[in-house]
């Protein structure tokens, strides 16, 4: 029987404690902050080299969010979602991946996926097929499934926001995770791309709607915006 969960925005030090993300909160504040932009405030950005954090619009952070929320539930947690048959075609899967062989880079089909509404429909479904990973199976079972990754300086910075659940191992520099270490990491990743779309507005003169709760990524410097430097790089250890 799996036991009732509260919801949170933070993952708790003690593993007895049964918080899960509050995922539904991820879609309420995107639509929020991106419901009276203009196509043009949507999708402005800057290319410049120094400036990373503004190399994706608005829009893009949003298509992001989207293929965040849809490429690694299907990834990391087919079997339990879909246990008896394939994943729904919801966008074209193989274009769509994790690695240099993705046709699209971490965001989704602009040409097929382009308009903001279209996009919130695609985030709302992954945001169900997140919820229900952790709300249908009980914690202690999501943290026997490990997974290890090569590990970047980004991937290895981040997990420092996590109290429990991912080790970084120096001698082959990879990171282990638990899967309920992980779907806190999809929460804090896309909290960080509201903030990005905060920062974009704010750099536009426009000003955020919401009071996003300041955890996960978002308590590091370069995540928040206490500083516009470049962040860890991405690039494999």
């Amino acid at each position: 029987m799996v036991v009732p969960k509260t919801l949170a925005f933070e993952m708790n030090p003690d593993e007895t404690v049964d918080d899960i993300p509050d995922y539904y909160k991820l879609l309420e504040w995107t639509a929020a902050e991106t419901r009276e932009l203009t196509e043009q405030q949507l999708d402005y950005d800057d290319l410049s080299p120094e400036k990373e954090w503004m190399w994706w619009s608005c829009r893009r952070q949003v298509s992001h969010m989207c293929w965040d929320a849809l490429v690694f539930p299907k990834k990391r947690c087919g079997a339990l979602l879909w246990p008896d048959q394939d994943p729904p075609n919801i966008i074209d899967w193989p274009s769509h991946q994790f690695g240099k062989r993705a046709k699209f880079d971490r965001v989704l089909d602009e040409d097929l996926f382009w308009a903001l509404p279209t996009l919130l429909l695609k985030l709302e479904v992954g945001i169900s097929w997140l919820d229900r990973v952790m709300t249908e199976n009980d914690g202690k079972d999501l943290r026997l499934m490990l997974e290890t990754v090569t590990a970047s300086a980004f991937w290895k910075y981040v997990i420092s926001t996590l109290p429990r659940g991912a080790r970084f191992n120096e001698e082959n520099k990879t990171i282990t995770y638990t899967l309920e270490a992980s779907l806190w990491m999809v929460f804090y990743e896309i909290l960080s791309h509201i903030r990005s779309i905060q920062r974009l507005k704010s750099h536009q003169g426009l000003s955020p709607v919401i009071e996003l709760p300041k955890v996960g990524y978002l308590t590091l410097p370069y995540y928040w915006g206490d500083t516009n430097d470049n962040g860890p790089s991405q690039d494999r250890l």
